[in-house]
Formats: structure tokens, sequence, C-alpha cells
């Protein structure tokens, strides 16, 4: 015979979830769908930049700038992300934000300069809106879930990353023309645009009425958000400058386009494990310095390597960088829990997001114009190890105290 109080538990179980429960769960599948996509375009330009230039036949100047152009769209774009975010509400602007990166991809598959630089143009406007807004929406929709949902969202981000870098150059080949494999990517994408459509704001909503706003600038005066839009800025720079030529540094060397996009996702796929650990162990106040200094010296030694000797230990490099990349989802998790309100977390996104892609902007036009000028990477390369130095002390003084 069954007792009451298992009878009871049993009926508790077998009810159906809530609507607030399965509001939640739509809306973390959502925010991880969109977040995978949030690299596809970028990755699959740069495993097809050297495609791209021989089919196109564009020069050293645009070759410069299409690594830069997501940098640049991230910090021109994000800066009216929360002027935008008030006037539509956050959910809404990331719908807009998910269907301009959908069509914007889709543009890049006529085979013109005009149409490749427009369509990315377009859609990295769109992502910019998704990178200031998602540590807001996590913290509006998962406020007691912060760092799960924000490892959870990166790890799909540093997933969709890999896969592109790996499946673009064989999807190119199959479609027969590389501006077909990068207009492809504008598929899931769509397919994220319609499920962030039944997206619905929580009470009270992510985004503040604008009495309640607070400047990115007058964050720009205190000393945390001075030194998270230097870390961030710098963390993009090397990151953006690493994604967009390494394919390019090995394929330089010798190593095919494939083989060096293949390590590119290597790079990015390790960013999954090691992004949990890292996130794991920022949750302790006292082990977040040592956190920084890891991934900001994972990167610098990684660089050092590539630096050296590119070709002769290409993985080892790769999954340095890849850790190194991890600085990312952490400086993410800085921002996402920081401030005392919602109208605070957009204001730090807002301003590190905005000044700093446009300091990241420097790192592939940099690498490139500097490759141009001198016909090697040594130049780049040997800048970009002072650029991670540049991180490591930016981090410490971030998490002194």
């Amino acid at each position: 015979m069954v007792s009451k109080s298992t009878a009871t538990a049993f009926r508790a179980a077998s009810r159906p979830p809530s609507a607030r429960a399965r509001a939640g769960w739509l809306t973390a599948a959502a925010v991880v769908l969109v977040a995978f996509n949030l690299r596809l375009g970028i990755s699959s330009a740069a495993a097809l930049l050297d495609a791209l230039r021989t089919g196109l036949g564009f020069g050293d100047g645009v070759a410069a700038l299409l690594p830069t152009l997501p940098a640049l769209c991230f910090a021109a774009a994000g800066a009216g992300t929360g002027a935008l975010a008030r006037r539509l509400g956050a959910e809404r602007t990331v719908l807009l934000a998910v269907a301009a990166l959908a069509a914007g991809l889709g543009i890049r598959a006529v085979p013109a300069i005009w149409a490749l630089l427009a369509g990315t143009v377009l859609g990295m406007s769109g992502l910019a809106l998704c990178n200031v807004l998602l540590p807001t929406l996590v913290r509006a929709h998962f406020p007691g879930r912060i760092a799960l949902v924000t490892g959870a969202y990166t790890t799909a981000l540093s997933l969709g990353a890999a896969f592109a870098s790996a499946a673009a150059v064989p999807v190119a080949g199959a479609l027969g023309s590389p501006s077909l494999g990068l207009a492809v990517w504008a598929l899931p994408a769509a397919v994220a645009a319609v499920v962030w459509a039944s997206v619905r704001p929580p009470r009270p909503p992510a985004v503040v009425g604008p009495a309640c706003t607070l400047s990115p600038w007058a964050m720009a005066r205190t000393r945390l958000g001075a030194l998270v839009t230097a870390y961030f800025g710098l963390q993009a720079l090397n990151a953006y400058a690493v994604t967009g030529w390494l394919p390019s540094l090995l394929s330089g060397q010798g190593m095919s386009e494939g083989a060096a996009g293949g390590v590119l996702a290597v790079a990015q796929a390790v960013g999954v494990p090691v992004s949990y650990a890292v996130l794991a162990a920022a949750r302790d106040p006292r082990r977040l310095r040592a956190t920084f200094a890891a991934v900001s010296l994972a990167m610098l030694a990684g660089f050092g390597g590539l630096l050296v000797a590119p070709v002769a230990l290409p993985l080892v490099w790769a999954v340095l960088v890849g850790a190194g990349l991890c600085s990312f989802p952490l400086v993410l998790t800085v921002i996402a829990g920081s401030g005392g309100s919602a109208a605070e977390t957009t204001a730090l996104s807002t301003l590190s997001q905005s000044a700093g892609y446009l300091l990241a902007a420097l790192g592939p036009l940099a690498v490139g114009l500097l490759h141009g000028a001198t016909g090697g990477w040594g130049a780049p390369m040997a800048v970009l190890v002072g650029t991670a130095a540049a991180q490591l002390a930016v981090g410490m003084a971030l998490t002194r105290r």
C-alpha cells in the first residue's frame, strides 16, 4: 500500500512544469542558440580569407580590412545599443540584431567585394547588439545563475567558432564558391531568430526605463570601468587578431588551408572545457587574480610559440591560445556580476564593448598592414606578444583589490 506522503510526492513529480519554468528553459535555449551564431561569420571568413582573396581578386588593403570590420562594427553599433534597447526593449532588440546577422551573412553570397564588405558590416552590427545585451539579459532572466548561464552561452559561442573554422573550407569546396561558403552560415542565424521571437521580458523588464538609466561614460571615470574596458579591449584585440590571421599565417608557412582552419578550430574548441574551469575558479574571489593571470599567461606563451616556431608545434600553440581566449568569458562574468542594477550592468557592458572593440580593431588591421609591409609574420607576432603582456598587466591591476 502506498503511503499518503509518497502519493503526494508522486503527484507533484507528475505535474507538468509551470509556465514560468518552461519560459525559463526556452529563454536559456534561445540565449545559447544566439550565442552559437556569434562567431560563425567571423571564423568562416578567417578560414576562407585566402580563397576569397584569390576568387574576388582584392589586395592587401581589403585583406587587412575584412578581419578588422567586426571589431569596428562592434565598437560603432555597440555604443547605441542602450538607447535602442530602451526604445524597443532588450528582447526585441536582440531579435532585430539576429535578423540583421542573417541578412548580412546572406548578402555575402554575391561574389563581389562590395557584397562581402556590406554584408559583413550589416551582420557584424547585429552581432554588436547581441554582444552588449546578452550579459544584461542573463542578469535579468537568470539573476541566481549568472555564472552558469554565462558559461553555457560562451561554450556555445566557442563551439560555433570551432565548427565554422573546421567546416568552412570543406563546405565552400562542396558548394563550389567561397562566397556561398560564407553565406551558408545565414541559415543557423535564421533559426536563432525564429526561436528568439518567442522570448518575453521578465518582470521587472531587462532594460529599465529612461529615468533609471546610467551613462556609460560615467562608468569610464571609475576605476572599475576604466580597467574592465582596457582589459576587454586588449583581450578582444588579441582574440580577433589571431582568429582573423592564424589560418593565413600557417598556410603561408606551407600548411594547407584546410589544416590551417583545423588548427584554428582546435584553438577555439579548447575554450569549451577550459572556460568551465575558469568560471568555476572565478566564483571564489580569492582565486580570481590567479585565474586572470593564468589565461593571460597562456595567451602570451601561445603567441610566443607562433612567433618563434609557428609550424613546429602548431597544436601546442593552438591549445595555449585557446586557453588564453577564455579571458572573454572571464571578463563577461565580471561585467554581468558588477553594479547594483541592470542599468549599471548595461552601462559597464556598453562602455567596455564599444570602447574596447574600438581598441580591438587595431589588432587585425595592424597585423594585416605589417604583414603586407614586411612580407612576413615576425613583426606582427612580435606586436601581439607585446599586447598579450599588456593584457596580463591590466588583469593584475583589475584584480589587485
